[in-house]
């Protein structure tokens, strides 16, 4: 069993240190948001109810579940007007069963903040926001394809098109109220309907703050 998790964040938040972290990596971050190469990586899960098991059922081969790490070194926005190295690093992000977004809360004046100062907060949102970006073009563009098959759809095609229509129009605009659609109460009707487009705010999301050793005696208030 392979789970497949992506690492986004703002440039100079640390996300390829917690990369380097979670895969025993080496991975260097230096040039990363430019050349927009992901760095991939493997990590195998330990889990004491499998020893348990291989003892107990002596299986010819036993195979640790193991998760890999895509570090996707670039802004999700550029992503989706590069067709490109870009559309490919989208599709790795797309194609996650999960998001893991690293936010910088640490201080240091040798590596600015992009944005001239730490505030978790405003990070959370501008990420959260890329998210939602790259959802509604995906949105937008279904929209113009269905808005053309109706046109010329038979009787028997119409009540399918205007449905998903009616499904992706709903989810736009609680999209636009900054909505995710893992928060969107769905029926499963419509849940079917949108199963394979992928959208990213539709995928588990862990937030990571990034906090240096000096603020260890401060994680509870962080964490408000």
């Amino acid at each position: 069993m392979n789970i497949e998790i992506g690492i986004i964040g703002l440039e100079q938040s640390g996300r390829t240190t917690v990369f380097n972290a979670l895969t025993g990596s080496a991975a260097s971050s230096k040039g990363h948001a430019q050349t927009g190469q992901a760095h991939i990586g493997t990590a195998k899960v330990t889990d004491a109810r499998l020893d348990v098991l291989t003892k107990l059922l002596q299986p010819k081969r036993t195979v640790a579940a193991s998760i890999t790490y895509s570090d996707i070194g670039a802004s999700i926005k550029g992503l989706i007007k590069d067709k490109g190295i870009g559309g490919q690093l989208l599709n790795t992000l797309s194609a996650a069963g999960a998001i893991i977004n690293v936010v910088r809360a640490f201080k240091d004046d040798s590596i600015p903040h992009p944005e001239g100062s730490i505030n978790v907060e405003r990070d959370i949102t501008a990420m959260n926001l890329e998210l939602a970006f790259s959802d509604l073009a995906i949105l937008e563009r279904r929209l113009e394809r269905l808005q053309e098959s109706l046109k010329a759809a038979k009787p028997a095609e119409r009540q399918t098109h205007q449905k998903e229509q009616e499904t992706l129009n709903k989810i736009k605009s609680e999209l636009e109220k900054d909505i995710p659609v893992r928060e969107m109460k769905l029926t499963p009707d419509e849940t079917r309907i949108i199963s394979n487009f992928q959208f990213l705010t539709a995928k588990p999301l862990l937030i990571v703050v990034n906090i240096g050793e000096e603020q260890l005696g401060e994680v509870q208030e962080l964490e408000r």
